[in-house]
């Protein structure tokens, strides 16, 4: 199916039935230009790339600096990790603790990431897709996988509601609206946990996500609100990264806090990684108490509130 470009918006959009390829830092258009750099110096922003290229060029997230192969491993990470801050927040704060060892970052979606987990390209993975994560132990790629981190999704869509979605009484009962109503909607179509999420919410609604209504980005959270803002439509997102662009965005987060927009994130420890020991250092440091406490502590834009909590949301001290 032909791909369409939306003049004036970031990203392409594809018809359902179009799905994203490439692991890929997000929020970019191929075209923007340079990466740009974070405060540590380290490039956080990349256009897509094919995988080996990515490498060939050492691309990724390197805090501090990327440092030597002897001192480096490689973490595969999800979009909403990158676009909403907590990961480069998570990284500064590793190497307050552990300066001698850097982390080379690949931003992707969840599905896209375990991928990679599976062929070696990366020695750990943070991730929020279940489902996609219990197939991958039970394949046998990884021993088992770790709940590490928590947030919440929320259905946002424009303020004035069209599909009078807000305070559903669930997820599927708006989804259901939509569908029924034909209300725009842009889906992540990219194999990510969110997307994995987005199917589950069609299933359950009974409903066929099908038609001119329902496009999908291909892309990563951010590239995809933006697409729905300037569209008018409707987006399934992370709280978190909603929360750091909202500023931008002509929308409005219209159904939240039920339990199924529980969001999940997990480590896993990908038996073909080349660098375990390494990755084990981080993913220790993670659970740990020091680690419990960069993610309760982080916040958006310096907001009040707290938007992801350890696993399982208990006093990180503990």
């Amino acid at each position: 199916m032909a791909v369409a470009r939306l003049a004036g918006a970031a990203g392409s959009l594809r018809p359902r039935g179009g799905v994203g390829r490439g692991p890929h830092l997000p929020g970019r258009d191929p075209d923007e230009g340079p990466a740009r750099q974070s405060a540590a110096g380290a490039a956080v922003d990349t256009p897509r790339l094919n995988f080996a290229l990515l490498f060939a060029l050492g691309g990724g997230v390197c805090a501090g600096g990327c440092g030597t192969d002897a001192d480096t491993f490689v973490l595969g990470a999800t979009t909403s990790t990158y676009d909403s801050g907590l990961l480069e927040h998570l990284i500064a704060r590793f190497n307050e603790d552990h300066p001698g060892l850097r982390v080379r970052t690949v931003i992707a979606g969840s599905g896209e990431a375990l991928e990679l987990g599976r062929t070696g390209d990366v020695d750990l993975l943070l991730v929020h897709a279940p489902e996609a994560e219990a197939r991958f132990v039970e394949a046998g790629h990884a021993p088992g996988r770790s709940p590490v981190l928590v947030n919440g999704y929320v259905i946002a869509g424009p303020p004035s509601d069209p599909a009078r979605i807000r305070g559903s009484a669930s997820p599927s009962e708006a989804f259901a609206a939509l569908a029924r109503g034909e209300h725009g909607f842009v889906s992540r179509g990219d194999s990510s946990g969110t997307h994995y999420r987005e199917i589950a919410f069609w299933r359950e609604a009974g409903a066929a996500a099908a038609g001119a209504w329902h496009v999908e980005s291909g892309q990563g959270q951010a590239t995809t609100l933006h697409v729905a803002s300037e569209r008018g439509a409707y987006v399934l997102t992370d709280d978190a990264t909603f929360a750091m662009l909202s500023q931008a965005l002509d929308l409005e987060a219209l159904v939240e806090g039920h339990p199924s927009l529980r969001n999940v994130y997990s480590l896993l420890a990908p038996r073909a990684a080349l660098r375990p020991e390494r990755a084990a250092v981080f993913a220790d440091w993670l659970r740990s108490a020091n680690g419990r406490r960069a993610i309760a502590e982080f916040r958006v834009r310096d907001g009040p509130e707290a938007l992801f909590a350890p696993w399982p949301g208990d006093d990180p001290a503990n």
